[in-house]
């Protein structure tokens, strides 16, 4: 071997290894930007779905609680109202409650009773049961809606419930046989003080709230310590695909460049024939197919490492430069073409790659225009973005899932569209430029035409 090539050789093999090295800190950089963004959506969809239930449980219990205690003051207002304004002390033989109760319920209950004319006039009123109502007190209850049998009132000492019934004044005289009443009809309003009950409520209302409030931090800290361990095995899958894309798009590139190179020199011996074209019509599309997966596995490894060369540039001139260049091949293919491009619009990005997202839309509208069918690209400006719509004519696209549009690999009836080149990778390599600018693309179909839409911040 002479000198010479055992110096290339030597610089091929250094050459590798810094190459090798290269990639290897670019996966590292990657795989730990990769593990961040995925253990933050991890960690928020965890934390997300634990705080709905516990506000589910907090708000289901609090209004069982509340619907609970309120249903017991209705329930101890009337039996009152049916006791003629007093609680008997033999309460338990006559009525069943839905709620415990026990030998205090008399007691601890606070009440008291206004008796009203038909005039509503006061004729009496029972502050037995009550310690904080007075005299002066009573002008406030007794202005209190006369229409209504039942209701809520709050003054500076409390909150009270009442409930108001029309009584005849024999059933009255039973109970306040000193009163002086007559037979005609009377209204009889029993007033309950529910502020202990409400306080109560009050109380472990705020506890539930604390309560899950801190359930959901620790679940929190929890979901945050050992989210590494839940998305493990995510992160490795993904980062075998995505190395093994990469290294096979380089080891494939030297074998099909050695078939070929013989496939030519075949030709140039022996001549052109169906299978050398056959053969080199093949290596053509898989090095088609090598080359845009090496380049989408570089967009997504730019954009995970923020690296991409941008520049300001005018997006109008080159949006008309690329749709212009599409307009011979669909004329020639009996369909339409059609461009309303609004000038001056300047973007902030990488050329290339938004000059590559251009080409992607219109190729794919091309490709899939109906016959006789028209291609439109328009480009405007909205607020504070550019807005790119390429649209063509697709009669059978209302069954379509667009949704699916920008899944790598990706062909919609690919049964139909087989005589169709491409690979299905052209729209998600659009959809990984448009998110390292920071945009948006959507597709969509109306009227006979699908419509893809780009959004890019100016």
């Amino acid at each position: 071997m002479f000198p010479e090539q055992q110096v290339t050789i030597h610089q091929c093999r250094h050459y590798h290894f810094r190459r090798g090295k290269r990639q290897f800190h670019a996966v590292c950089r990657w795989g730990k930007r990769m593990i961040r963004k995925l253990r933050k959506k991890f960690i928020l969809i965890a934390s997300g779905a634990i705080l709905i239930i516990l506000a589910v449980v907090m708000v289901s219990i609090n209004l069982v609680t509340y619907a609970s205690t309120i249903s017991e003051i209705d329930s101890i207002l009337e039996f009152i109202l049916d006791n003629n304004g007093r609680m008997p002390m033999d309460w338990h033989r006559k009525e069943n409650f839905l709620f415990h109760v026990n030998q205090e319920l008399p007691y601890e209950t606070r009440y008291f009773s206004m008796i009203l004319d038909d005039c509503g006039n006061l004729v009496m009123t029972d502050y037995e049961h009550i310690a904080s109502v007075s005299d002066e007190d009573i002008q406030e209850f007794i202005l209190t809606d006369s229409k209504k049998n039942a209701g809520r009132i709050e003054t500076s000492d409390g909150i009270y419930f009442y409930q108001r019934k029309q009584i005849s004044g024999e059933d009255l005289c039973e109970t306040y046989p000193d009163a002086g009443l007559t037979d005609e009809s009377y209204s009889l309003t029993i007033f309950m003080d529910a502020t202990n009950r409400l306080y109560r409520f009050q109380n472990m209302q705020l506890f539930s709230i604390l309560s899950s409030i801190f359930c959901f931090l620790v679940f929190f800290v929890l979901v945050s310590v050992f989210s590494n361990r839940a998305i493990k095995p995510t992160i490795e899958a993904y980062e075998k695909q995505k190395r093994f894309i990469t290294d096979a798009g380089h080891e494939l590139k030297t074998p099909l460049a050695i078939i070929s190179a013989n496939t030519e020199v075949i030709e140039a011996m022996d001549g052109k024939s169906e299978w050398t074209e056959s053969i080199l019509n093949q290596v053509r599309r898989l090095s088609g197919l090598v080359a845009d997966l090496i380049t989408l596995a570089r967009l997504e490894e730019s954009a995970e490492n923020e690296n991409l060369t941008t520049e300001e540039f005018d997006f109008s001139a080159k949006v008309k430069e690329v749709a212009e260049s599409f307009r011979l091949v669909v004329t020639q293919q009996g369909k339409q073409f059609s461009s309303e491009i609004a000038g001056g619009i300047t973007l902030k990005g990488n050329m290339k790659s938004l000059h590559e997202l251009v080409s992607i839309l219109t190729d794919n509208a091309v490709k899939y225009c109906d016959d006789n069918g028209t291609v439109s690209v328009s480009l405007s400006a909205q607020k504070k973005n550019a807005v790119l719509a390429v649209t063509n004519d697709y009669k059978d696209g209302e069954t379509v899932d667009y949704s699916k549009f920008f899944d790598r690999f990706y062909r919609e009836d690919s049964s139909r569209n087989s005589e169709k080149h491409g690979y299905g990778i052209g729209l998600s390599m659009a959809e990984s430029i448009v998110s390292i600018h920071k945009g948006k693309i959507s597709a969509g179909f109306a009227d006979g035409k699908i419509t893809f839409t780009v959004l890019l911040p100016i």
